[in-house]
C-alpha cells in the first residue's frame, strides 16, 4: 500500500504533534490505573484477588474499542477506495469520434468538415444550440498551380563518405 505523504502547513503538524501526544499519554495513564494495583505488593507480594478481574474487565473494554475503532477506519478506508475507482473512471479520456459523429453532433455538412481538418489556425463560430455556423480560417491556401516548380536537382554533388573508425568493412584509403 502506498503512503501519500502531502506538505502540512507547520501550524497544523503542532496541533496534530500535541493531540498525538495527550493520546499517548492518556493511554499511558489508563494502563498504569489500571495494571498498577496489580503491581502493588502488600506484605510479601503482589495481591491476585478482585481487582485482577476488575482489570482484565478494563482491559476487555478496550479491545472492544480498539475493535470497533479499527471496523469503523477499515470501512472509511474501504469507502475511499471505491470513491476513488470511481473517480477515476471519470477522469478517462473521451472517447475518440469519427467522421460521422462529428458531423452528427455539430451538424456539419461535408464543406465544413473538410474546412475544419484543413492546417492551420481558424475561429470556429457557434449558433444558439452549439453547432458550427461557419468557420473563419487565417491562412489563405495555396492552390497546386500556384506553387513554384521544384528545384532542380545537382549536376554534379559531392558527397563526402566518412567511414567509422570501428568500421572493418571499409576499403584503404590510397593517395
Amino acid at each position: 500500500m502506498k503512503i501519500i505523504r502531502t506538505r502540512q502547513r507547520p501550524f497544523l503538524v503542532v496541533i496534530d504533534v500535541i493531540l498525538t501526544v495527550l493520546a499517548w499519554v492518556g493511554l499511558l495513564f489508563l494502563l498504569i490505573r489500571g495494571l498498577w494495583p496489580l503491581i502493588e505488593t502488600h506484605a510479601g507480594g503482589p495481591r491476585l484477588d478482585h481487582s485482577a478481574f476488575d482489570a482484565l474487565g478494563t482491559l476487555q473494554v478496550y479491545l472492544w474499542i480498539a475493535l470497533v475503532n479499527a471496523v469503523i477506519l477499515i470501512s472509511w478506508a474501504r469507502y475511499q477506495q471505491r470513491k476513488s475507482r470511481s473517480f477515476a473512471q471519470r477522469r478517462l479520456p473521451a472517447p475518440v469520434v469519427d467522421d460521422d459523429g462529428l458531423s452528427k453532433s455539430f451538424r456539419l455538412n461535408d464543406e465544413r468538415l473538410q474546412k475544419l481538418r484543413s492546417p492551420g489556425v481558424m475561429t470556429i463560430h457557434n449558433d444558439q444550440e452549439g453547432d458550427i455556423s461557419h468557420v473563419v480560417t487565417h491562412f489563405w491556401p495555396v492552390e497546386p498551380a500556384q506553387l513554384p516548380p521544384p528545384l532542380a536537382p545537382i549536376e554534379h554533388p559531392r558527397v563526402i563518405f566518412l567511414h567509422a573508425e570501428d568500421d572493418d568493412n571499409r576499403e584503404p584509403l590510397h593517395r
